[in-house]
């Protein structure tokens, strides 16, 4: 795998989008993508803790809604890889958001999913492939998009956002769900460091896939 080098310029008098993630130091769950078996148990661990507001448990039978986590195992060859939102520094993602729904809090880059309008900006965005656009529930049921409805039977369509990883932010322990429930101890959290002041200038490295 070789690695591409880009160069960012960071400027105060044209910072447009770039605004809502402040370009600050981030953290993110990294994967070693050798051990990952393809278990899937980040996955189910990430889709439990962002459920328990819509009454889902982490028991048989308490599901009523797809499975749509915030982490992607997807398998290339005989190896299996854990896709992750980077939390990146100046997100592509919130560029290219037309509503703002993108913001970055201490960080970690949040997507808001009642002003998201599910356009797919951002997944085009991402260089990662991090976020999935997916039907929204709520209490069990899907939300559906006022006023649209599909041709032949009138049937209301389901209203869509876009999801990613969110570092679990919606808990208090600390630590994401995927990182506790990998068998293998594939995923850690690596913490961001302190950045460089906004008027020099810096080189990112991205991987090239």
């Amino acid at each position: 795998m070789s690695g591409a080098r880009n160069t960012l310029h960071r400027s105060t008098s044209r910072m447009g989008a770039a605004d809502r993630t402040n370009a600050v130091a981030s953290s993110f769950v990294v994967a070693d993508g050798g051990q990952c078996i393809g278990c899937k148990a980040c996955e189910l661990a990430c889709f439990a803790v962002h459920s328990r507001a819509g009454g889902v448990g982490a028991s048989v039978g308490t599901v009523s809604v797809p499975v749509v986590p915030k982490v992607y195992v997807v398998r290339a060859g005989d190896a299996y890889v854990p896709v992750q939102c980077r939390h990146c520094e100046n997100a592509p993602c919130a560029h290219a958001c037309p509503v703002q729904a993108i913001r970055q809090e201490d960080g970690v880059v949040m997507i808001d999913e009642e002003r998201c309008i599910g356009c797919t900006s951002c997944v085009l965005a991402c260089p990662f492939g991090a976020i999935e656009v997916s039907p929204v529930y709520r209490a069990g049921h899907v939300v559906t998009q006022s006023g649209l409805t599909r041709h032949a039977n009138r049937a209301a369509l389901p209203r869509t956002a876009a999801s990613k990883c969110d570092l679990c932010a919606e808990t208090a322990d600390g630590q994401p769900a995927c990182v506790e429930a990998c068998p293998n101890q594939v995923l850690r959290l690596a913490k961001g460091a302190v950045d460089s002041p906004p008027e020099r200038r810096r080189e990112v490295f991205f991987p090239r896939l």
